[in-house]
């Protein structure tokens, strides 16, 4: 990777980890421990108690009073994305990363992105691969490869808009200085991504490492019984309007695939249509289905094509 925007140099970078809790007494010291062992020593980990009713403030406290660098704060209960921004406020790292308190790190993940953003200090965001599901017969990889994007357009047109998962990414805590996680949204995590890419960050991606989600059946994506992919376009849709786009460009389009599948699906909750009607390329598109959604929009247009596939999925 060549750095031409900055000199090389070797000093030690502290990273803050932020972890939310709430209610996880069960999974809690799996997902601190997991930190905890990471293997290097300059790291600090913010345990954030949201207002737990079980025994996770207690469990917290514990580590907090057994580890000089593990810090804890008790607050009210305001929310994911509050209890993240308390924890960046308090954060005191060159770095910063979040860890959901449900999931866990595998071994040797953190060193080697460090010394990643060591050898490139230019690097404004880092992202790893997240395994989804681990051990269930569903588990999903999500392995970015190793890629650097001077270009906010690029990485998301390289995976797509459903990569912006706020967990498997460590960011320079400078870009936080005017920037938080929206509370009270869902899908915060490509909200805060809209944010970030107003300054224009430079974003690596690195195959090493892995960020484990586990799903947790009462987490807030399993108890969101409202009309989710609503919210997950309305974000995607705010994403892409801090963009400066030719809507001509196949990379675009690669993104406008990815908003069309949430489209789809809220149009069947909703009946109304949030993405505007865009003729697309039928080339360069990772599955067979976006190829035929991509005929279907150009030909039929974008309502008669949600109207299609709603039936279909009847």
């Amino acid at each position: 990777m060549e750095n031409n925007k900055e000199p090389n140099n070797t000093q030690i970078m502290t990273l803050s980890v932020i972890i939310p809790i709430y209610n996880v007494e069960k999974m809690l010291r799996r997902c601190v421990d997991s930190v905890r062992i990471q293997g290097f020593d300059d790291i600090e980990i913010l345990l954030i108690n949201d207002g737990s009713t079980d025994g996770s403030g207690i469990i917290a406290e514990e580590y907090a009073a057994t580890y000089k660098n593990i810090k804890y704060w008790k607050k009210e209960n305001g929310g994911l994305s509050d209890a993240r921004n308390f924890g960046i406020e308090r954060a005191e790292g060159d770095y910063i990363t979040f860890v959901d308190s449900d999931d866990e790190l595998a071994p040797n993940t953190y060193s080697p992105l460090i010394a990643l953003l060591q050898e490139h200090p230019f690097l404004d965001i880092l992202e790893y691969p997240m395994l989804q599901r681990p051990g269930l017969r569903d588990e999903t990889l999500f392995n970015p490869g190793n890629h650097l994007f001077r270009d906010a357009l690029d990485w998301l047109a390289y995976k797509g808009t459903e990569h912006c998962w706020a967990c498997n990414k460590i960011y320079k805590r400078s870009l936080f200085n005017n920037v938080a996680f929206e509370k009270g949204k869902k899908f915060e995590d490509i909200l805060l991504m809209a944010l970030l890419i107003k300054q224009k960050p430079i974003i690596a991606t690195i195959d090493k490492g892995r960020y484990l989600y586990h799903y947790n059946d009462n987490g807030i994506a399993a108890t969101d019984k409202s009309n989710g992919l609503s919210s997950l376009l309305d974000a995607q849709l705010h994403l892409v309007s801090q963009l400066n786009i030719n809507t001509r460009e196949r990379r675009w389009h690669r993104v406008y695939m990815d908003m069309l599948t949430a489209q789809l699906y809220s149009y069947q909750k909703t009946g109304k249509i949030r993405l505007a009607q865009q003729h697309v390329s039928l080339f360069g598109y990772a599955t067979w289905k976006d190829t035929l959604k991509a005929m279907f929009v150009n030909t039929i247009g974008l309502e008669r094509t949600c109207r299609l596939f709603g039936r279909m999925k009847r």
